[in-house]
């Protein structure tokens, strides 16, 4: 167990220790410790990082978090080091991070062990946890620099990027430098997420969210990460079961987006150019026998985009694309493994080698599974299609979702 516990965060500097009871008492927009159970006894409380509590090291018996943030990593020495005899818990706020948080794991109560607190953007930041993963770091080693993303890259800074939703909504850009940046909430409203590529015809990449009510929706992006006011594409989504933007699968240069339906019928629906689709066009049927799917660009060479998705036995498969808008005889790229992973995400190429390469989020909860719970693999694409043996690239935290 590491002594990390990740909370809701926000902080600076110390405020006067109080005397009254109760964690009400803590004040908005800090982080309130307390040598008494449940905010009992004396408090002391902070609005910024504390690479040491001092005498309240020891004093610590459970903490407030008011910040505003949804992660405050706490550590049982000081200078933010773990220690071995420590615990881990792991306590989340609300949205706003202004109400008592309430434990996923371990307990508040921290026993007189509290060396140093800070906060981050997510919990596997704290140390304690695998980091935000360094999409570029095989490519970086070889000291190389950046060419330009076809897709993938919402930044416009040369590498391909990730978004992250918090099991509480909030929706993260990971760079391929491993920050990152909170873009909003609410996002758990969304059934599915997906993007690649320019659909508006600005040059940037946007995406495709469908929502509960059954409604899909473009988020057009403005090129700095984040994204501008959504246009509705329409109703009715619900009547779906996966969806996969897929960039330009009929040759016309626009973005085009594939769904499955409860049937197992596959469509394919064209882009206009201006964020919507036009008349759907009927792919095929069996597709209820698929899992994941992804959209790798062209990984086979033909200089058409592709699409990749893993069957109920764990083999994972890769469809050509004829240019045409559907695709032809498919290609075995995996002969087994591939069952625990229920996310497949193709967001560009990360080594840079002119391939688009694979990211796979598994659920490791599966009694079938050999992976560790939430385990997130990098696989580097080759000529063809095929892929390498991948390498582990972080975890994610329970309930979190990538894109």
């Amino acid at each position: 167990m590491t002594a990390v516990a990740a909370l809701g965060l926000a902080a600076a500097s110390v405020a006067p220790v109080h005397a009254a009871v109760g964690y009400d008492r803590c004040p908005k927009g800090r982080f309130c410790v307390f040598d008494g159970v449940s905010g009992d006894g004396a408090m002391v409380s902070y609005s910024t990082p504390q690479s040491s509590l001092g005498t309240w090291s020891k004093r610590a018996v459970s903490v407030y978090n008011r910040t505003g943030f949804e992660n405050v990593c706490m550590y049982s020495k000081a200078g933010y080091v773990t220690g071995s005899n420590g615990v881990f818990a792991e306590m989340v706020g609300n949205e706003g991070g202004d109400n008592l948080a309430y434990l996923r794991e371990g307990n508040a109560s921290l026993g007189h062990n509290l060396g140093s607190v800070r906060w981050a953007h997510m919990e596997r930041q704290c140390g304690g946890l695998p980091e935000p993963i360094g999409w570029n770091d095989p490519y970086y080693a070889m000291g190389n620099t950046l060419p330009a993303q076809a897709f993938g890259d919402l930044n416009r800074d040369g590498t391909p990027d990730l978004l992250n939703r918090t099991y509480s909504g909030r929706l993260w850009l990971l760079r391929g430098d491993g920050t990152g940046t909170l873009i909003g909430g609410g996002w758990n409203a969304m059934t599915a997420i997906t993007r690649h590529g320019d659909l508006t015809g600005d040059g940037t990449e946007d995406l495709l969210a469908w929502d509960t009510a059954g409604r899909l929706w473009t988020y057009p992006g403005n090129g700095k990460g984040g994204f501008g006011t959504r246009l509705l594409v329409g109703s009715g989504w619900n009547t779906m079961i996966a969806i996969q933007a897929t960039g330009d699968l009929t040759g016309d240069g626009k973005g085009d987006l594939v769904a499955r339906d409860k049937a197992g019928h596959l469509w394919m629906y064209p882009g206009t150019g201006k964020g919507k689709f036009g008349s759907r066009h009927y792919v095929g049927g069996g597709w209820n026998t698929m899992g994941a799917l992804a959209a790798p660009g062209d990984a086979s060479g033909d200089h058409r985009n592709d699409l990749i998705s893993s069957d109920k036995a764990g083999r994972l498969w890769l469809y050509p694309g004829n240019g045409k808008g559907n695709f032809g005889t498919r290609k075995l790229i995996g002969s087994g493994g591939w069952r625990p992973f229920i996310t497949l995400i193709s967001a560009g190429d990360h080594n840079h080698d002119g391939h688009p390469d694979l990211i796979a989020a598994a659920n490791g909860k599966g009694s079938d599974s050999p992976l560790p719970e939430s385990s997130v693999r990098l696989y580097l694409s080759r000529s063809g299609g095929s892929l390498n043996g991948g390498y582990d690239a972080g975890a994610l935290d329970t309930g979190d979702a990538l894109f």
